[in-house]
């Protein structure tokens, strides 16, 4: 299960930021990513508001503690990810799917912003994980799929509570009986409201707490793995 879709030529696209190269560091070595050298500046020229008066930030153009967390989660994960169809909502570069894609699996990539997607797809050819890959411009509010996923991979997605129905949502329709969807937030005191959330609606999740290092300062990220509260949890991860 694998989705085409058609996207722009890249070089074009990208060379319109100003660019600048990363490797992230991990246990079995290291994933390069193009980035934006200057995201702030984004932050006013490609900020908008939507029908109902709500500001939307470009937040995909940072490189985030959050996601380097939840992309080293991932990576502990391994073999087991072999051939799995993992969904990751809210890709921005593509780090946490790529190193799912490293471990074997299959992922497709979906982000609202398609600049976004088009960063994902060229860190995925430059880590020669392409061929196992799929991007789809689409936001949570609207899933487009009616398949199921083994997991869904979310980084720093429940920051606001107005995205939390619609993410809850996803997760009713798209997560797999037995699958388990990761969940990584920079601990907001916030969050504990959305976890609430999933266990009123039929979901069970562990915490667990791991420091990321970036730019010279160390965060605690917190990663979630959530599963369907009448799941086996023997592959729980």
């Amino acid at each position: 299960m694998l989705f085409s879709v058609i996207i722009e030529p890249m070089k074009s696209s990208l060379d319109t930021y100003p660019l600048t190269s990363t490797a992230i560091a991990m246990d079995t070595g290291q994933v390069r990513l193009t980035i934006i050298e200057e995201p702030d500046w984004f932050l006013e020229q490609l900020s908008r508001e939507d029908s109902e008066g709500r500001l939307h930030l470009p937040y995909w153009t940072y490189l985030w503690e959050a996601s380097i967390g939840l992309a080293r989660h991932v990576e502990k994960i391994g073999t087991r990810l072999k051939d799995a169809q993992i969904l990751e909502i809210g890709c921005g570069f593509g780090l946490t799917g790529i190193v799912a894609c490293l471990a074997g699996a299959k992922v497709v990539f979906t982000d609202s912003e398609k600049d976004a997607l088009l960063f994902a797809q060229n860190n995925a050819q430059q880590n020669a994980v392409a061929n196992l890959t799929n991007f789809v411009q689409m936001d949570w509010n609207a899933p487009c799929f009616r398949c199921k996923f083994n997991y869904i991979l979310a980084s720093d997605v429940i920051y606001e509570e107005h995205h939390w129905e619609p993410i809850l949502d996803l997760l009713r329709n798209l997560l797999a009986s037995n699958g388990i969807a990761l969940f990584s937030e920079p601990n907001r005191s916030n969050a504990i409201g959305f976890f609430k959330r999933l266990t009123h609606n039929g979901f069970s999740y562990k915490k667990s707490t791991c420091p990321v290092t970036l730019d010279g300062k160390t965060s605690k990220v917190c990663i979630y793995t959530v599963h369907r509260a009448n799941a086996e949890t023997a592959n729980m991860t």
